[in-house]
């Protein structure tokens, strides 16, 4: 199978750290040495997973640099785990159970046999017969036999990752990638690289690392700043050095001892529960995004000589151990984690005074240069962090879920940004949970990109001449001087899905054409073939700015075929006749539509009642938090946050203005130019050039241009306008107008 040449030139321009990969190796050989593979069967509980001793089983596994990391997820991952009680469980959340006497005896011996029995297929080469899926995860079971059997594996153990690189390789072409395990992916990765130099003559733990060079998928370390400082007055910055903790007193009388161990988007959900104000919600979910080897500086802001803004660092530390392990209860000091502190030596830095957030995420190479740069290791490897419920690879169908959503709300608020996301989660839920947690996002346009070239993914934007001809099928010229029945999106995708349906036995061999396989489904659909499609692949179609076209006429009839009842092998299962071709046609329950639609345009009550029922409406409305972190002397999430609530009062909420027209500002200039060129002529649109409106939307209306405003109004006598003449009654003329170039003061008249 070819290599591309881009990896190949790639591979042999890189030069692997020897002293690195030597260490990774030792690593590894230590493990070995430490639990050798003869005496595991002979382990105990006690030995695989204690909270009292960092020497078991499972501490080496996550915490010690061994070859490549299985972070992120929760305890569940190992199987059975000793939780802060130092009692054990398997399974978390609603599903977590606890172990004891007998059954826990029981259950490990289960779970050592079923570690044996995969290094003993993996020992002899029969990868097919390793058992996956089971309550270890298949990651934490793929790093086990990379440890004691290197020869066959390589150190990455991502399934999103390794999916990402057998595409890549062309290997989804002789693989079904969905069907089989992610160490049977590792495996065939592994044997196309080895086919060909450089890749031949590598250490196993060089292509590893090489790879994740390569993808750019290392786990991001995070870079916090985080005040000490309680109610205002109460500096706790001597209990953090003292003790070794940093913490936050947001929601001081809540414990979150029992929630540690959720997964992180049940603990938001959480969060979202017991918190009221924003700011509480804002910097607890901060808090529990840090991780056992982010970077963490206690800050302090003011202003100097009534000018210069100044952040002021006393410490820098590196957060010992993530929430789920680390987090303790502290009556003093609150939510606290455990900090090594490296340096105390206090810092003024110019220019960051911006940096007030209780708690701020510096993501901005510069500023974490500028602030943790003499402490950063270049060369340090790190792999990605893992998320995900399970460790099953496609043991289990996934439901359906909802088939056909709208995501609405006013102009710049994300909502094709997020189509990649909603897609992701469709077509492979856990590949996009592992995307998500690695924090990729070109990663994840990279795999929306893939299966959009396969065809899972058909994107179409939505006009007002956009018609049932254009989705369904319509009569096109042949070139003849006649005409000839033509598939549109819709159809074609709903071909494709219904054909992976079929009974394998009727699929045929090979990548059939397409006219081939729609003859197929057409087949089925009139000798009422069986259908299954509990595991079939799925298809999602994008219609972007769906509310500009007649969706009714757009979709005509098929509108009734949208239910998720009248899908195949539902209970209303309903067949139609298309009206050009004659063809029997049905909707599978593996299709999903994605609507986009912006609320400025037209409102979601306008839309036709039949088609409101059919869809699911996720409202996407602007989101200031994501502008907290602006590098810059203006806070732009309230400037944000008091337009949109003088909008909101002045029209309506469908009006406000989306967060994304401000994402990627790094300067007062870039601001002063969003508002010039997209925020004001906006706010004519919207407004129909009432003035004092858009005045009051952007903090007042100027009396002359020297007033920090961005709107000010001119005016004159009438009389010496019209040369003494009396026009209608009329006293003067008043003419409105907005400065050509913003500063800073006309920006924050619009907030302060």
């Amino acid at each position: 199978m070819p290599i591309s040449m881009q990896l190949l030139e790639k591979a042999k321009e890189y030069v692997s750290p020897a002293a690195r990969v030597e260490a990774l190796i030792q690593g590894r050989e230590q493990f070995v040495e430490r639990f050798p593979l003869e005496s595991l069967h002979r382990m105990t509980i006690q030995e695989y997973a204690s909270i009292h001793s960092k020497d078991t089983f499972i501490y080496w596994l996550e915490r010690k640099k061994i070859l490549s990391g299985i972070g992120g997820g929760n305890s569940s991952k190992f199987g059975i785990y000793c939780a802060k009680d130092g009692k054990y469980y398997r399974g978390y959340g609603n599903k977590k159970v606890l172990l004891e006497g007998e059954t826990l005896q029981q259950e490990f011996e289960n779970l050592k046999k079923y570690i044996l029995d995969a290094i003993t297929a993996a020992k002899e080469g029969r990868i097919e017969d390793i058992p996956t899926g089971g309550s270890l995860w298949d990651m934490v079971l793929l790093k086990i036999l990379n440890i004691y059997i290197p020869e066959r594996f390589f150190n990455i153990y991502s399934r999103a990752v390794l999916v990402q690189i057998a595409e890549d390789l062309g290997i989804d072409k002789t693989m079904g990638l969905k069907e089989v395990s992610t160490v049977q992916i590792n495996v065939a990765i592994l044997k196309v690289l080895q086919a060909q130099e450089p890749f031949a003559s590598w250490d196993h733990t060089v292509i590893g690392r090489f790879l994740w060079r390569v993808y750019q998928v290392e786990s991001k370390k995070g870079y916090w700043l985080i005040g000490y400082t309680y109610g205002g007055s109460n500096s706790v910055i001597k209990s953090f050095l003292e003790r070794g903790v940093i913490g936050t007193d947001f929601l001081g009388d809540y414990d979150f001892t029992n929630d540690v161990d959720m997964a992180q988007e049940d603990l938001e959900k959480k969060i979202e529960e017991v918190a009221t104000e924003s700011k509480e919600k804002r910097a607890l979910h901060s808090f529990f995004r840090m991780r056992q080897g982010d970077y963490v500086a206690l800050k302090s802001t003011y202003v100097k000589n009534k000018q210069i803004s100044m952040l002021k660092v006393s410490a820098i530390g590196m957060i010992k151990e993530d929430p789920s392990d680390g987090y303790r209860y502290d009556p003093e000091l609150g939510h606290t984690l455990p900090v090594e502190w490296i340096d105390q030596e206090e810092e003024e830095h110019e220019g960051l005074g911006y940096l007030r957030k209780t708690i701020e995420n510096a993501s901005k190479a510069d500023l974490i240069q500028r602030i943790f740069g003499k402490h950063l290791d270049d060369d340090a490897i790190s792999a990605p962090g893992e998320d995900g419920e399970a460790g099953a690879d496609a043991a289990e169908p996934v439901p359906f879920g909802e088939r056909n959503i709208i995501l609405y709300g006013p102009p710049g608020t994300g909502k094709t940004y997020h189509v990649v996301d909603f897609s992701l989660r469709i077509l492979d839920m856990e590949r996009y949970r592992e995307l998500k947690a690695l924090d990729n996002r070109p990663l994840m346009k990279d795999a929306f990109r893939q299966y959009t070239n396969r065809g899972q993914i058909c994107f179409t934007t939505v006009h007002p001449s956009y018609a049932y001809e254009d989705l369904i099928e319509g009569l096109k010229s042949d070139g003849a001087g006649g005409f000839a029945v033509k598939d549109g999106l819709l159809k074609r995708a709903a071909i494709e899905a219904v054909y992976q349906g079929l009974p394998k036995h009727l699929r045929g061999i090979g990548n059939l054409p397409y006219d081939e396989r729609k003859a197929q489904v057409l087949s089925a659909l009139q000798s009422n073939v069986p259908f299954d499609f509990a595991r079939a692949e799925r298809y999602v179609i994008v219609m972007d700015e769906i509310n500009r076209g007649n969706v009714s006429k757009i979709f005509g009839e098929l509108i009734t075929l949208l239910e998720h009842d009248k899908r195949l092998n539902e209970d209303n299962e309903t067949i139609v006749t298309l009206p050009y071709s004659g063809e029997r046609f049905a909707l599978p329950p593996n299709l999903y539509l994605i609507g986009t639609m912006n609320t400025a345009d037209r409102s979601i009550a306008l839309l036709d009642t039949a088609l409101r029922r059919r869809f699911s409406f996720v409202e996407m409305m602007p989101d200031s938090t994501l502008l907290s972190s602006a590098p810059m002397e203006l806070q732009l999430d309230q400037l944000l946050d008091t337009m949109n609530q003088r909008i909101e009062a002045l029209y309506d909420r469908d009006h406000t203005i989306g967060h994304a027209f401000f994402l990627g500002n790094q300067t007062v200039g870039d601001v002063a130019e969003v508002f010039l060129r997209k925020v004001i002529p906006l706010l004519q649109e919207y407004f129909y050039d009432d003035w004092e409106k858009i005045g009051l939307v952007l903090g007042g209306v100027g009396k002359h241009a020297g007033e920090p405003y961005i709107v000010y109004k001119q005016s004159q006598p009438i009389g010496k306008l019209f040369k003494g003449a009396d026009v209608a009654g009329l006293t003067e003329s008043v003419q409105y107008k907005t400065k050509t170039q913003l500063t800073i003061e006309d920006l924050r008249s619009i907030y302060e």
